[in-house]
């Protein structure tokens, strides 16, 4: 009987314990939530990460005191769509927001998920940067925040009321890292950065192995870390306030970038330094049991940005929408490890790129698909900036090494890397026999991914346009009829196979199904090289096929391959179109045709610039003409350059 009792009571003791606990954690206020973001920046250029000469103490800081994520992802390699899946939850794949600075449409359900956290009574406040990349911007931003603009913060909100507070900081863009020139650079940044956080230029930092280890370049490379350092500094007052508030100890502090680092092959670049991002968590005691990690922890569990709003509202015990598609990985309820996390890397600048990847945070998988065009892509945000024009300059030289060269040349199909053992990724283990297993698996991922949510992007925005009357990007993908999702995803996945899938992409252009026909007709530009036996074949389907966006690409390839009149005619009619989707296409075809071809159509070039160079519909192009003209004149077109302003952020 006494037996009995004392392990009843044994049983019944952490009940109670339990139960007080349970309690005592009801009680609880609602947690404070705050968001450092910045710009442009992978883990490898921060101290705590393992970069001995990075200044950032503030981040080395949150991290010894909080939790460090070593696989952490963007769902893309640019602002716009990652911030467009931070706001709500969706991936830019399903939603048709991939492309960088669209403004396509969404449905009416999908909202930012700060409403939620609104509703339920939080001050939500952003500071400053929004760029959610779709049609309904201002209805969002209207809907999630309280105030958004430069003056926001915490401390508008009413006594005692909870908040979520988002700082984002522009210090580590792009545009400070190596797009502006450097007096520019000095004004952004040197003139700000506190003398004890500067990085000399001859400071013996890690070079990336994909560019050449040279005064010329390392003095470009200082720039990293000084916009990351003066990034650190400024999230160091952000914190003194929240302390100097006596909000530390009930704020949960989340600390990240936006994508990967803003330098060429990194951000716009479908790999593990465009994709993977710096994470840090700091918890406060009071609230240590809503996370499964305890302080000063380094954890190896997957996470995605649209997991990133899940996890918010999680942590404020608001109710997750059914549509949002992250799980929560903090909070009651979380969900547990997941095994991949998907990337995706799309327009860029009008520049016309799709890649698709998956990563169990060791190894990065990536099929390109638009492989014709390098990692060095012609984009002109990219080669307005110093870094870019040396690395074109070194390149013409030929004084790259193999591995430096591999850059600026067309891309493979398929990449494979180690990220756990290849810092700077340049041993691509898609061709290696050891590693057939390991592709094959990611692969499958890879394409039934695509599969499930219905890629949005691989509809050319031609298609967008077209059916605009009645669908919007989400829905259009949903149609079999316009889109057979499995059907258009074999026919891309032939870009870059060679010589054993011409014949087989040239049968494709004959089916009626006008998305199939674009990805063979792509595929065969990928592969002009070897089209020299296909020309009457070839000459012959130009004449059938309706669609302009596939006709465009077949035409490309007659002309670059045999000089072919009525394809250089087709050209010159597209560079002279008033849809600006047809433009797009035509001059992605000019910058990678060969030069001399290329430069037989300026005058056509010239006539657009003539036409459309004052119409503000057709800025989204203007970009674009800018680096048509580098690559054709080696200079720039000054009256276009003006207009379409290519240092903004």
């Amino acid at each position: 009987m006494e037996r009995f009792f004392l392990l009843t009571m044994a049983g019944f003791l952490p009940a109670i314990a339990n139960a007080a606990t349970d309690k005592a954690e009801h009680d609880l206020p609602r947690p404070n939530i705050l968001w450092l973001t910045f710009e442009d920046t992978s883990p490898q250029f921060i101290g705590c990460y393992g970069d001995s000469l990075a200044k950032t103490p503030t981040m080395d800081k949150l991290a010894a005191e909080g939790v460090r994520f070593t696989s952490a992802f963007s769902t893309g390699t640019v602002s716009s769509p990652s911030r467009f899946c931070l706001i709500t939850g969706m991936t830019p794949t399903t939603m048709g927001t991939g492309n960088h600075r669209s403004h396509y449409p969404i449905p009416d359900f999908v909202h930012g998920f700060p409403k939620y956290l609104k509703d339920a009574g939080y001050y939500t406040s952003n500071n400053y940067k929004t760029d959610y990349n779709n049609a309904s911007e201002r209805r969002m931003i209207a809907e999630s925040w309280n105030e958004s603009s430069g003056k926001a913060g915490w401390w508008k909100r009413k006594p005692g009321q909870p908040f979520f507070a988002v700082f984002n900081s522009p210090h580590s863009h792009q545009s400070r890292t190596m797009t502006n020139p450097w007096e520019v650079y000095e004004k952004q940044v040197l003139k700000w950065i506190n003398e004890k956080r500067k990085t000399a230029i001859d400071v013996p930092f890690d070079m990336p192995s994909f560019y050449r280890n040279t005064p010329e370049m390392r003095k470009r490379m200082s720039r990293v870390y000084n916009s990351i350092s003066l990034t650190d500094q400024q999230f160091e007052g952000i914190l003194k306030r929240l302390e100097k508030d006596g909000l530390k100890d009930s704020t949960i502090v989340f600390c990240f970038s936006d994508h990967g680092e803003g330098i060429p092959r990194g951000k716009g670049s479908s790999l593990g330094l465009g994709y993977r991002v710096p994470f840090i968590v700091w918890i406060p005691e009071m609230y240590k049991h809503l996370s499964p990690w305890g302080s000063g922890v380094v954890t190896d569990r997957l996470v995605s940005f649209e997991d990133f709003g899940a996890t918010v509202l999680a942590l404020a015990g608001v109710d997750i929408p059914d549509y949002i598609e992250g799980k929560p990985f903090m909070g009651k309820n979380y969900v547990k490890d997941k095994k991949y996390v998907y990337g995706a890397c799309d327009g860029l600048d009008s520049n016309n790129e799709l890649s698709r990847s998956v990563t169990d945070g060791k190894y990065m998988y990536t099929r390109v698909f638009t492989c014709h065009q390098p990692w060095i892509r012609w984009m002109s945000y990219y080669d307005h900036g110093d870094i870019q024009k040396i690395m074109r300059k070194d390149f013409a030289a030929g004084l790259m090494n193999e591995g430096q060269a591999a850059i600026m040349k067309p891309r493979q199909a398929e990449y494979l890397y180690d990220l756990e053992n290849d810092k700077w990724e340049m041993n691509n283990l898609a061709t290696n026999p050891e590693y057939q297993g390991v592709l094959k698996e990611f692969r499958k991922k890879m394409e039934q991914h695509v599969i499930e949510k219905r890629d949005a992007h691989f509809i050319p925005e031609y298609s967008y346009a077209e059916y605009s009357d009645k669908y919007i990007p989400y829905t259009l993908r949903q149609n079999e009829d316009i889109y057979p999702v499995r059907k258009v995803l074999d026919a891309a996945m032939m870009c870059g196979m060679g010589k054993s899938v011409i014949a087989k992409q040239i049968s494709l252009l004959k089916t009626d199904n006008d998305i199939v026909n674009y990805w063979a007709a792509l595929g065969l530009f990928v592969s002009r090289k070897e089209l020299k036996a296909y020309k009457n074949e070839l000459r012959n389907e130009l004449d059938k096929i309706d669609y302009l966006s596939a006709k465009l690409y077949l035409a490309g390839s007659l002309y670059d391959c045999f000089g072919d009149k009525a394809s250089k005619e087709i050209l010159e009619q597209g560079m002279l179109s008033d849809n600006i989707y047809v433009n797009k296409e035509t001059m992605q075809i000019l910058l990678n045709i060969d030069l001399k071809k290329a430069q037989d159509l300026l005058p056509a070039v010239h006539k657009h610039i003539e036409l459309y160079g004052k119409l503000k519909s057709h800025a989204e192009v203007e970009n674009f003409m800018n680096v048509v003209l580098l690559r054709l004149e080696k200079k720039e077109n000054d009256a276009v350059r003006a207009f379409c302003k290519p240092f903004n952020e």
